[in-house]
């Protein structure tokens, strides 16, 4: 009796953790990435010219979801249709959408332009299809040495040189 009732019990003890891995297992399958990559480049274009340079410490890419995710140390180079340079987008982390063409950046989020203009901000999407950027987080805007604006919500070119603030607030100076 004892000898049946300890073979019942490891049967079912062989039961139950097969159970338990195989549900562990399917787990990790469904959260896995494709590819894992370190110290990246990517490139992307418009009716193949290039529209921008991204590098990143960090990639994970899923291939069902057609998403990138870049982590630390994200720069983005933004480049016009003659290819050249116009800005530079930096961010703590950032979503490329590859079905979609577009880049959102998080996390202490700057754009530079060429001629010194910085927007400051918590998060920003890149749209390769019109080449603008957008925000509806709250903003900074440095225009010049003595310009600041501050605000909710944003979008402009991509040398930031015809900008609109929606819901802006601030002074400039008139010398």
């Amino acid at each position: 009796m004892i000898k049946r009732f300890n073979s019942f019990f490891i049967l079912n003890m062989f039961f139950l953790i097969g159970c338990s891995n195989s549900e562990t297992n399917k787990n990790i399958v469904e959260s896995r990435h494709d590819q894992v990559s370190s110290n990246v480049v990517i490139t992307l274009t418009k009716k193949g010219n290039i529209t921008a340079k991204i590098q990143s410490d960090i990639l994970k890419k899923n291939n069902e979801s057609l998403q990138l995710e870049l982590y630390d140390n994200v720069n983005v180079n933004l480049y016009d249709e003659n290819f050249m340079h116009k800005s530079l987008i930096k961010s703590q982390s950032a979503i490329v959408d590859e079905k979609d063409n577009r880049i959102e950046a998080f996390g202490s989020v700057s754009v530079e332009s060429n001629d010194g203009k910085k927007l400051l901000t918590d998060s920003l999407l890149w749209d390769n299809s019109s080449d603008k950027i957008f925000t509806e987080a709250t903003l900074k805007f440095i225009t010049s040495d003595t310009d600041t604006l501050y605000g909710k919500g944003f979008e402009s070119n991509i040398d930031l040189t015809n900008w609109n603030i929606l819901n802006p607030r601030g002074s400039i100076s008139n010398e």
